[in-house]
């Protein structure tokens, strides 16, 4: 495993991010347990959650920051674990509501160091964005907690390229910290216009690859693998699996994972491994998050930290030439 510290951070992470949207909830406690060890085992530090994860398929509402909670606290290992979580998002039932207000963020907030049984917290996102609502009062809001010493550093996931920049403009003119990390659904593998029901996801494209290219800001992408896309064990007469065929089945995905499996082959790696790669291998800092159910995907995912590739072969994988 790599690691890298997230710039104009003091965060040294493992270029391979634990997610943990399932910890709790599909996975129950003792696996959770299990693949958190196994993660650890393995070199990485740095866990992603947030506060409304596995809420969909439990019912003890915040179940897997509460499962990371327990598991921090049986294994006594806090200090050596870069922990990640989110606030602000807004109600599965009506998904364009607003929850940025200063009392939403630090109500989640709250609720987050509650369940994870920590005083802090090193990197705290912000779920969603309201456009409505000024950056201004947003930044002001993040700072506060800052200072009073619950949250370390922040940084925003699902904003578009222009809030970005908003808020950093607003940060910097005012002398406070701007977000220090951008999470956006993103992997080597293009979506399907329309396949995504969430309205309030957003996905990296080439406004925000140019934006992270000019300022150097951490990408931490989710969906990382694709569901699963460049494992190899998906055809395009294959849809088996709706969720992966409606989201990624196009000739310019096929036509990558074509490449993929020809790279995998001359390095002896799996096409797992080369899609991770591709990500950890941009010109600026990128934190993978992975999902994993059994510890053999773990180790897999895991493995990709150690993988660089160079310039030309990440361009070759994106688009060929």
């Amino acid at each position: 495993m790599k690691y890298a510290t997230i710039p104009h951070t003091e965060l040294h992470a493992s270029r391979i991010c634990f997610g943990t949207a399932t910890i709790g909830g599909a996975i129950g406690e003792a696996d959770s347990f299990a693949l958190m060890d196994a993660y650890c085992g393995l070199g990485g530090n740095f866990i992603d959650t947030a506060s409304v994860y596995s809420d969909w398929e439990s019912e003890v509402k915040s179940v897997s920051e509460k499962t990371i909670g327990k598991w921090l606290k049986s294994r006594g290992n806090r200090d050596k674990i870069i922990l990640a979580t989110k606030g602000g998002h807004p109600p599965f039932d009506n998904l364009l509501a607003s929850r940025l207000s200063p009392e939403d963020i630090s109500f989640d907030l709250e609720k987050s160091l509650t369940h994870l049984g920590t005083d802090v917290i090193d990197l705290y996102w912000l779920h969603r964005d309201d456009p409505s609502r000024p950056v201004e009062e947003i930044i002001d809001s993040l700072h506060a907690h800052v200072q009073a010493g619950s949250i370390r550093y922040y940084a925003c996931s699902n904003w578009t390229t222009e809030r970005i920049e908003a808020a950093r403009q607003y940060a910097v003119s005012t002398g406070k910290q701007p977000f220090v990390a951008n999470q956006m659904q993103w992997s080597l593998a293009e979506v399907n216009p329309g396949s995504v029901a969430d309205p309030t996801t957003v996905q990296m494209d080439g406004q925000m690859m140019d934006y992270h290219i000019r300022t150097g800001l951490a990408a931490i992408p989710y969906t990382s693998q694709a569901q699963g896309f460049f494992s190899g064990k998906f055809r395009p007469e294959d849809r088996s699996k709706p969720s992966v065929a409606d989201m990624f089945y196009n000739e310019a995905n096929f036509a990558r994972l074509s490449r993929v499996q020809e790279l995998a082959g001359q390095l002896g790696r799996s096409g797992t491994e080369i899609a991770l790669a591709y990500l950890t291998s941009q010109p600026f800092a990128t934190f993978p998050i992975v999902g994993c159910r059994t510890r053999q995907q773990l180790e897999e995912s895991v493995s990709a930290g150690d993988l660089q590739l160079d310039a030309s072969t990440v361009r070759y994988l994106h688009g060929g030439d």
